[in-house]
């Protein structure tokens, strides 16, 4: 682990989302899954992950998102989630 404090902030932050986020979203999550979580459609997720802008795993022939991954892309402002979910990765900053 790092000594930085910017990144022991992040990490409280994500633990404090954690605890915010459904029970029903899982560590690894699929296209359709992410889509929910990000409240986006799922087109949109493969456009991100056709042009790198979102972390991602092939297992197979499936994609998944590792759901803290997809966390710190979105408090690092890497990735731009609807403005809903914004609202809420906002209250945490």
């Amino acid at each position: 682990m790092s000594d930085d404090p910017k990144f022991t902030l992040i990490i409280e932050k994500l633990d404090a989302l954690s605890k915010q986020i459904e029970p029903g979203f899982p560590a690894w999550l699929s296209v359709r899954e992410l889509a929910e979580y990000l409240r986006v459609s799922e087109s949109q997720v493969r456009k991100l992950v056709s042009v790198g802008s979102i972390p991602y795993r092939r297992v197979g022939q499936a994609i998944r998102f590792n759901r803290r991954l997809v966390d710190l892309s979105i408090l690092s402002g890497d990735l731009k989630p609807s403005k809903r979910a914004r609202q809420t990765f906002a209250e945490l900053l």
